[in-house]
């Protein structure tokens, strides 16, 4: 390009710029700025493609020699506004958006990302306004579509967030943020299918979507389709790489363990409670058939008393990190590997044992002795949609025939009902959990650990449910046993009843 114009070689740099080449598109627009050192796109354009490269405030410093040459540009203010957000500096970032709506009132995009400064602020009517703004310019901003409705998913106003993101989808079909939102609110509104859907079209032909792979696993997976679940699962291996305690090249994946140790661990990120480990501790049952030499599996502390006495010969528990093994596996993925298949789970019937004499004393054998709990902790994914209300209880506890305990860690929101024995004084630990149920008749609980205990020890165990449960739960109904614990029946709260009118079709059994 030795001979052209500097206008020549700026419209060449913007191209390369549009393609992507950015080194090439960097190299033309300085040579531009080396014989015409007052051209501000030149110097704004330059900003952009350092931004692009991740030199985010060296981008600011050129943008800021662009606006010196022509203050008026509202283009110029709004991305240097949007720069300054996106870095959290929204003092200058609210500056510059405001002074490019000045500069041109129905600038769509400033609208758009003024909203956003005014959503990180909680400023939540002033946002909407913003986006409002925003469609009012330019219908079609898909941006401004987007941004409404990650405000509305943020408020859990999921309706109208559901219908912003279809909305960008009309314009833009494959639009992974659509896509994204879309499936979230249909996955929380229990249109699993439709949101399966969603996260299909959403990951097809891009590997590296794992979080979104992991969501659709799971939606998978309430289907009962283990085969495409449980490999869809392993990408979370990737989304949260801290799940894995040792190198990818010794990552067991079903070879032969004779005269091998095989490192088993729980997962200390994602299926990482304590109902997760006893629910999938089954498995490690399932290895004898590998002839391992031996196999060391890692749990949490509170539960290590209690699994170590449930071990088989071959295998031995610690709440230590393993230093000497041949291979090693997260405990979710042995479901991968031995073929689990929910038609014919293993050891369904149970495979924990207690010492059932030893809070004996504390029941009456002429009523019926029910465990209760009806509150998961705090820090758990959607803790108020699996605990239940603790006055639901109130109407059993007064029921003479029943002796109601309390067995749970979990302080109650209020005082227990005076009938209700609260057991809270006897547990230190799972083994102590597992003694208590062993000596009653049966559990009433909401979706928590004690659940997954009463299952695995084969106890009668009620399991009160949300129509929007968990997915390891399947398409629950009421009355149903669990394909997990032949012993848990599952009593789902429908849109149109209460807890106490679910609470009210459980059988007692003593």
């Amino acid at each position: 390009m030795r001979n052209a114009t500097p206008e020549q070689i700026f419209t060449v740099a913007k191209q390369y710029h549009k393609e992507g080449n950015l080194d090439q598109a960097e190299a033309l627009y300085k040579a531009v700025l080396s014989v015409k050192p007052a051209s501000a796109e030149a110097w704004f354009f330059l900003g952009m493609v350092r931004y692009a490269k991740g030199a985010q405030f060296e981008a600011v410093d050129l943008i800021k020699k662009a606006l010196e040459i022509d203050p008026k540009n509202y283009d110029f203010h709004n991305n240097i506004g949007e720069i300054y957000r996106r870095n959290n500096m929204m003092t200058e970032a609210e500056f510059h958006l405001k002074a490019s709506l000045t500069l041109k009132p129905d600038n769509t995009d400033a609208h758009s990302n003024l909203g956003l400064i005014y959503k990180a602020a909680g400023e939540i009517d002033k946002a909407k306004l913003c986006f409002s703004n925003a469609l009012q310019c330019n219908p079609k901003n898909v941006n401004a579509i987007l941004n409404a409705g990650s405000l509305y998913q943020s408020l859990n106003e999921l309706t109208d967030a559901l219908e912003c993101y279809l909305a960008a989808m009309t314009l833009d079909p494959d639009n992974p943020h659509a896509l994204r939102g879309a499936a979230y609110c249909m996955t929380e509104q229990g249109e699993y299918n439709t949101a399966a859907g969603m996260l299909s079209r959403l990951t097809a032909g891009k590997p590296d979507l794992f979080r979104e792979k992991v969501d659709l696993a799971f939606l998978t997976l309430r289907n009962k389709d283990f085969r495409k679940g449980l490999q869809l699962l392993e990408s979370r291996l990737k989304h949260l790489p801290e799940i894995l305690e040792g190198p990818e090249k010794t990552l067991w994946r079903g070879t032969p363990l004779k005269a091998k140790t095989l490192y088993v661990y729980y997962e200390k990120q994602g299926l990482s409670g304590f109902g997760d480990t006893l629910m999938f501790m089954r498995f490690i049952h399932d290895l004898k058939k590998y002839e391992p030499q031996k196999v060391v599996f890692r749990v949490q502390t509170p539960l290590l008393e209690l699994v170590k006495a449930n071990m088989p010969d071959f295998a031995e528990a610690t709440d230590e990190p393993c230093a000497e093994y041949d291979v090693h596996s997260p405990l979710i993925s042995l479901m991968l590997i031995l073929n689990v298949r929910a038609k014919s789970m293993s050891l369904a019937e149970g495979y924990i044992k207690a010492d059932g004499e030893r809070f004996k004393n504390l029941t009456d054998s002429s009523k019926t002795n029910i465990a209760v709990v009806f509150k998961t902790s705090e820090k758990h994914t959607k803790h108020e949609r699996r605990s239940v209300p603790q006055e639901i209880f109130d109407k059993p506890a007064g029921d003479d025939s029943l002796k109601l305990f309390y067995v749970s860690a979990q302080e109650p929101e209020s005082p227990l009902h005076a009938n209700i024995t609260d057991m809270r004084p006897h547990i230190a630990n799972f083994q102590d959990t597992a003694d208590i149920l062993a000596a009653m008749d049966m559990v009433i609980t909401a979706d928590t650990a004690v659940a997954h205990l009463a299952g695995a020890m084969g106890i009668n165990c009620a399991l009160l449910l949300d129509h929007l449960h968990d997915w390891r739960w399947f398409t629950a109904k009421t009355g149903q046993n669990t394909v997990w614990y032949s012993s848990v029946t599952t009593y789902i709260r429908e849109n149109d009843m209460t807890w106490d009118d679910t609470l009210s079709l459980v059988k007692i059994k003593k």
